[in-house]
């Protein structure tokens, strides 16, 4: 296995995908796993039942600072990347901000990364990244492309790749959540538009994705997971059918009230764009963007079993999940 006797570290790892990451590796024969926050609450509080496991460490540090990711990079094989200032609504009011922790904070990583000689680096992006339109989507865009270019400017061979997914359910403040409280507590539920669409995956889903681009990155790639599409409307309205009953409630006295979307806010997003699609590959449960320039030896892609995709692929038109489609993803995911 190729993570054996492995020196991991978590960037983010106290937050939804770090924690889920960090039980799934604690399945394999890995040395060791450090996880890297800023948040010693969260380090103390939410992870507690692995302070005593003797494969788990945990450092206090921040990204956004060189000094500090650099000393929790040594000795380190493995680099998963997943922290990051994420709420779309808090990056636009505070976007030097985020600018500092996504940017700055992965070109911290790539170039500590780059000096202590680590075997390979994942970057977990989002579709946000695609024709981004927000702050937080440009600052993953612009992460993407560091993490590219960081295959070309180190003497260790230090590999990097991306991870790019949809909008997580399950995961701290997705909109799961917000329609499951607004169902219980109010007569109505808000969505923004009747038109939006959004890709959606699991927790595990982020994680397999991953996995799998750790094992198979050569240097530069962007790995997607193959995902289904819903609209936000179908979503609220599925829910509110299978869940008032169970507060007691009448589904039709839950009305879908349409508040408008932000000024940034796009109706659909997209997994490849079509300039992207030039340079990419399908497989079986995934797609993989190929760097613009491929460096020395990296320069004959393992391309095997995969055919090349034709265009953008966007939740604008990709097959929608119907609403019981989305009652039984839900349900087969554990997430109601």
């Amino acid at each position: 296995m190729w993570l054996s006797n492995k020196n991991i570290l978590i960037t983010g790892g106290t937050g939804t995908i770090g924690k889920a990451l960090l039980n799934r590796l604690l399945n394999y024969d890995v040395k060791h796993i450090y996880i890297f926050s800023r948040d010693e609450q969260k380090q103390e509080a939410e992870l507690y039942n692995l302070k005593y496991n003797p494969k788990v460490s945990f450092i206090i540090g921040d990204i956004r600072n060189y000094h500090s990711i650099n000393t929790a990079l040594r000795g380190i094989d493995i680099v998963f990347h997943t922290a990051a200032m994420k709420i779309v609504s808090i990056c636009e009011n505070n976007p030097k901000e985020a600018f500092i922790t996504n940017i700055i904070g992965t070109d911290n990583i790539i170039r500590s990364s780059t000096l202590n000689g680590v075997e390979k680096v994942v970057f977990t992006s989002s579709d946000k990244a695609a024709n981004p339109t927000t702050v937080m989507g440009v600052g993953k865009l612009y992460s993407e492309r560091l993490m590219t270019h960081g295959n070309f400017i180190n003497e260790n061979n230090t590999i990097f790749s991306t991870v790019r997914f949809g909008n997580v359910l399950g995961s701290r403040g997705c909109v799961l959540d917000l329609f499951k409280e607004q169902i219980k507590n109010q007569d109505y539920v808000t969505v923004t538009d009747p038109g939006m669409t959004r890709f959606i995956c699991t927790i595990d889903d982020a994680v397999d994705l991953m996995l799998k681009g750790a094992e198979k990155a050569v240097g530069g790639e962007i790995f997607i997971k193959k995902m289904p599409s819903i609209r936000i409307e179908d979503l609220a309205e599925a829910l509110i059918n299978y869940l008032a009953p169970a507060f007691f409630k009448d589904p039709k006295s839950i009305k879908v009230q349409f508040i408008g979307k932000q000024p940034s806010e796009k109706l659909f997003e997209e997994l490849i764009t079509t300039h992207e699609a030039e340079r990419s590959l399908e497989f079986d449960d995934y797609y993989c963007i190929l760097p613009t320039i491929l460096k020395g030896s990296k320069n004959i892609y393992p391309i095997k079993n995969c055919k090349a995709v034709s265009g953008e692929i966007s939740s604008h038109t990709n097959r929608l999940l119907t609403k019981e489609e989305i009652i039984n993803f839900l349900l087969a995911n554990k997430l109601l």
